[in-house]
């Protein structure tokens, strides 16, 4: 037995919406309807709810397996075999996929949609090739489909509503190309469904907007000191005062001399 494995590489968000769409307020199962002997129309509810797994090939005809119901402790497991005449009847080695997946019926209706856990998905072709199912095990909550119950689709192209364009299923990146011929050829498909241990997912904190570095207050440009008026050297002071005293004896001695003249 082939023990190969195809692992795609996605982000949280991207697992979690490839095959679902996601709700954040999601309710457990238990809290609705759970085993109760001493309530028989709640014990009747719940052990009513169950599991169907089915099959398409490209040519649309539908197959399905046989009911898985919820056990105890709120999980269903599901193994379906998917014979290699249900994916090719011609048994010529052209077999395709066109859809796949499980559905989940007789939920309570009015309390959708619920906390989910899936693990260990996977599909194991017929000639031993495993391939893991990360966007399955990626689903956390089951909402509503429009044909009825909680329905996870595996498929390897989307289903496009051809009057509006809009995506009605995603396609499953792990299953690309197995839309061709010889690329399916039949095997089990796998998986556990557990409503009792889903926890909702864990909401992101809200980022606080950034703030803007605050500017400090822009300073005025700094001005110029007065500039004092220059004083004059002492020396200069002592000079002109000197040549003031010479002027003036000068002045003085001129006018003795004119007042002798007029004696």
């Amino acid at each position: 037995m082939k023990l190969k494995k195809f692992f795609v590489g996605m982000t949280t968000a991207a697992v979690m919406a490839s095959c679902m769409i996601m709700n954040a307020s999601a309710v457990n199962l238990l809290d609705v309807v759970h085993p109760d002997e001493n309530d028989k129309t709640m014990n009747d509810a719940y052990y009513g709810i169950g599991a169907m797994p089915f099959f398409m090939s490209q040519k649309w005809a539908w197959n399905q397996g046989e009911w898985a119901g919820i056990n105890d402790e709120g999980v269903i497991k599901i193994e379906y075999s998917i014979g290699e005449p249900m994916a090719d009847t011609t048994l010529s080695g052209k077999g395709t996929l066109g859809d796949m997946g499980v559905m989940v019926l007789n939920m309570p209706k009015d309390n959708y949609p619920y906390d989910v856990l899936i693990t260990d998905a996977k599909f194991v072709a017929e000639d031993g090739t495993v391939t893991e199912l990360p966007s399955v095990n990626g689903i956390t909550s089951a909402t509503e489909d429009p044909e009825g119950g909680f329905r996870i689709h595996i498929r390897p192209t989307d289903e496009v509503d051809e009057a509006t364009g809009d995506v009605k299923k995603k396609a499953c990146p792990e299953v690309a190309g197995w839309e061709e011929e010889g690329k399916f050829n039949g095997g089990v498909l796998s998986m556990t469904i557990n409503f009792k241990d889903a926890k909702p997912a864990a909401a992101e904190p809200e980022k606080e907007p950034e703030k803007e570095p605050e500017k400090e207050p822009e300073k005025e440009p700094e001005k110029e000191p007065e500039k004092q008026p220059e004083k004059t050297p002492d020396s200069q002071k002592t000079g002109v005062a000197a040549d003031l005293m010479l002027a003036g004896m000068a002045i003085a001695g001129a006018g003795i001399i004119a007042s002798k003249k007029k004696n």
